[in-house]
């Protein structure tokens, strides 16, 4: 399959070898507009088209605007050495731009901004302009006002707003720190020790914001939300030290959403605040920095207890079964003998014949049918009967219809994260395997222990169209990934593969390749089975620039392995 291309519309040889660069690193292919015909121009299906907003004589809004007519799916990224307001606008506006560089751009700001897609909710599109031209700059990491916004509307259902009100709730958070583009990077970056100076210029932001938004045809709502979402309802917020009541309520609701993602947001090398620690902060400030009924509806939201308190104290957690453990304990040493292992797994009966047939099933791909145990161990090799007696041991745990159907997600996961290792050859296939049946063992505990709440952020992330992670974030203060590390730790299953569980949602490829596969192989699952078409280009479209020339046919490796688990659910039957 061909490589992914990227027409690049600049005359700085710097700005070019970054994005040769990027290139390589994510297999696509980079043609500069020299190179390009008008014909390729016209007729060529890019994956992005990259215009330098330096360029003298040229239109670069326009040129991005005809790109949008003749190629939708595209990306279209805009490269200016300042962010200029009324440009801006015009990129948002005229050529619905997805991404802005600010120069000069490094080949990883262009790295991260490709995988990056835009977000469709409730109609409309947004340009994930913060994702790459803010929260990078801003050190705020991806994502910061996607979770606001969504954590915003939770919180508006629960306060009964209508659906105007949430529809400008939203637009305001999604561009609630727009105004910080406008603002230097310096200042952005500087935490702990500003100046008051510094401060004074930081506050300026929301203000900057609304004079952004100027022509963007936003709600008058909205637009309150970008300027007085940092007042406080004592009246010591800015920039107009509104208080109590004279705040506009969407800009209350977006002052608690965007603290609660502060709180809760995951750092490398620190732990987030405990559960409780989060509720009492809120209370604390009910009637400070906070409207108290904005207060007492995140904590409706929220599940009582802390889940990990509550997970410490139960004594009938789901266990390995002792033979299992045994075993795969002994497949982690290099010395073990395969006549040892047989009998330990020939102690449980059922558990040898369950093997054996698996063993000789199209999950497993042996040419030949096998009926010693030894044998078939011996040709499967350690990994693969790892994943085996994984496979036995997890599926009793699941019992109801509802476990029985994240089961049968987890194996699907599981077979396809083991095809997409195949295939890219970058982490070990039957390791990818495990880490798809491991991933959403943490759902199980949330289901069990705690059912009203994950039914709530259940059903909150299904009427928001947003991940439930989120949600169980909201409600809980972790998330079912986290929760299945945990149980995974106290498993003893080593610890590559807890890192993996705890972090398939949001993977850095460079240095988390087995959480990336599994990633990828859950997006396909959920994609194949969401309300949208299942269509060649919808899948193409959601896959990464690195998985296209591995990819011929996702649809059918989808279905292949939904065929599989049905396949394996008549043999444990």
């Amino acid at each position: 399959m061909v490589s992914p291309t990227i027409l690049v519309i600049t005359m700085d040889k710097e700005l070019l070898s970054a994005f040769y660069t990027a290139a390589v690193k994510l297999d696509m292919k980079i043609l500069p507009l020299a190179d390009a015909s008008s014909h390729d121009f016209l007729s060529q299906p890019w994956h992005a088209v990259i215009v330098d907003a330096t360029m003298p004589d040229v239109d670069s809004i326009s040129l991005l605007s005809l790109t949008r007519s003749l190629s939708p799916f595209s990306l279209r990224g805009l490269v200016v050495s300042s962010p200029d307001p009324q440009l801006l606008l015009r990129a948002v506006n005229e050529a619905q731009v997805h991404h802005v560089w600010v120069k000069p751009v490094s080949a990883k700001e262009i790295v991260s901004a490709l995988h990056q897609k835009e977000e469709v909710t409730g109609g409309r599109t947004f340009p994930l302009l913060l994702s790459a031209a803010l929260e990078s700059k801003a050190g705020s990491g991806y994502g910061h006002s996607y979770r606001v916004a969504q954590f915003a509307l939770a919180i508006g259902q629960q306060l009964g707003l209508s659906e105007s009100e949430l529809t400008s709730l939203q637009l305001g958070c999604f561009f609630h720190d727009i105004g910080k583009l406008l603002l230097p990077e310096k200042l952005l970056q500087t935490t702990d020790s500003q100046t008051s100076t510094e401060q004074t210029l930081l506050q300026q932001h929301p203000l900057l914001g609304e004079q952004l938004v100027k022509g963007m045809d936003l709600p008058s709502e909205a637009i309150s939300v970008i300027r007085h979402h940092h007042e406080r309802w004592d009246g010591q917020g800015y920039p107009d030290r509104l208080q109590r009541e004279t705040i506009p309520l969407l800009a209350r609701i977006a002052s608690v959403a965007n603290a609660y993602d502060h709180l809760t947001e995951v750092k490398e090398g620190e732990s987030t605040l405990p559960h409780s620690e989060i509720n009492q902060l809120l209370q604390s400030e009910a009637g400070r920095a906070f409207d108290p009924n904005v207060v007492r509806a995140v904590l409706n939201l929220r599940e009582p207890e802390d889940v990990w308190k509550v997970l410490e104290r139960i004594t009938e957690l789901p266990a390995l079964a002792p033979i299992v453990q045994r075993v795969l304990v002994l497949l982690e040493r290099e010395d073990f003998d395969w006549h040892e292992v047989a009998e330990i797994i020939a102690q449980d009966q059922n558990l040898a014949a369950q093997l054996l047939r698996l063993a000789n099933s199209a999950m497993t791909g042996l040419r030949r049918r096998v009926t010693s145990l030894t044998t078939a161990l011996r040709i499967l090799g350690a990994r693969p009967v790892r994943n085996l007696l994984l496979t036995l041991t997890v599926r009793p745990f699941l019992q109801t219809p509802s476990e029985v159907r994240l089961w049968e997600h987890s194996l699907a996961c599981a077979l396809v994260a083991r095809r997409l290792a195949q295939q890219t050859q970058l982490v070990d296939p039957e390791e990818a395997f495990t880490a798809g049946l491991l991933h959403d063992l943490g759902k199980t505990l949330l289901l069990r222990y705690f059912p009203q709440s994950y039914k709530r952020a259940s059903s909150i992330a299904h009427h928001q169209g947003c991940p439930t992670f989120l949600m169980e974030r909201l409600v809980f203060s972790v998330t079912h990934a986290e929760v299945g590390a945990w149980l995974l730790e106290r498993w003893r299953i080593p610890t590559p593969f807890c890192e993996a569980v705890a972090v398939h949602h949001i993977p850095v490829p460079e240095t988390q390749p087995l959480a990336w596969h599994l990633y990828w192989a859950n997006r396909l699952l959920h994609f194949a089975f969401d309300d949208t078409p299942f269509a060649r280009w919808g899948v193409m479209g959601i896959l990464p620039p690195t998985l296209h020339s591995f990819m011929a046919n996702p649809e059918q490796l989808v279905q292949e392995a939904i065929a599989q688990v049905k396949s394996v659910e008549d043999l444990l039957r």
